[in-house]
């Protein structure tokens, strides 16, 4: 198995409610996100499963750099 494949199977993987809670925002502003495809997911029978990288990657991209007062 390569280093790739394998690292997607160790990495932390969350549920849809979890990622809600990490996010502090409700179920279905994650369901959207996965359905406009902002925020990637594993599919699992009818399972979607967010993981680590597809978190790391939504947030990289809605990031704002603070802003500063003069």
């Amino acid at each position: 198995m390569s280093e790739t494949k394998k690292a997607k199977t160790i990495a932390p993987s969350f549920s849809i409610d979890a990622v809600a809670e990490l996010i502090c925002v409700h179920r279905s502003t994650v369901e959207r996100l996965l359905e406009s495809r902002k925020l990637g997911f594993y599919q699992i029978g009818r399972r979607r499963v967010i993981g680590q990288l597809h978190l790391d990657q939504y947030l990289a991209q809605v990031e704002r750099e603070p802003r500063i007062d003069s």
